[in-house]
């Protein structure tokens, strides 16, 4: 007597299952085989990554530097202005210490320059 068999064999449960954790989750998520058109090997997605890490790595390196350079130039510009500062206020203390600006400034006081030379005062000993 003959058997009645279908057949499609049902699908057995693989033995050897891989467990690749957050790559079967992207594998699952993405579905990669529908948009490549084909089947894309999921191992690979963790050199995807990587790449794209040192990418935005690079990418964010570059802009600190940026603005690092932009802030050396800015403090550039300041301590250049601060020199310059610096210079005019050391002319202008070194010319009002001269003994003919202090003259000008004491006249309104009623002060003026002593024109006789100093005597030497000499004390005799008992």
């Amino acid at each position: 007597m003959a058997r009645n068999v279908s057949k499609q064999q049902p699908k057995r449960a693989s033995s050897h299952k891989t467990n690749r954790g957050i790559f079967d989750f992207f594998d699952r998520v993405f579905n990669m085989d529908r948009l490549l058109g084909g089947e894309f090997p999921a191992y690979q997605l963790r050199y995807v990554l990587w790449v794209s890490l040192l990418i935005v790595m690079y990418i964010a390196s570059s802009l600190n530097s940026e603005g690092l350079i932009h802030q050396i130039d800015k403090s550039k510009a300041e301590l250049e202005e601060i020199r310059a500062d610096y210079t005019t206020q050391q002319a202008d203390f070194m010319k009002a210490g001269k003994q003919s600006e202090i003259t000008k400034r004491v006249e309104p006081m009623g002060l003026e320059e002593n024109k006789t030379p100093p005597t030497k005062i000499i004390i005799k000993d008992w």
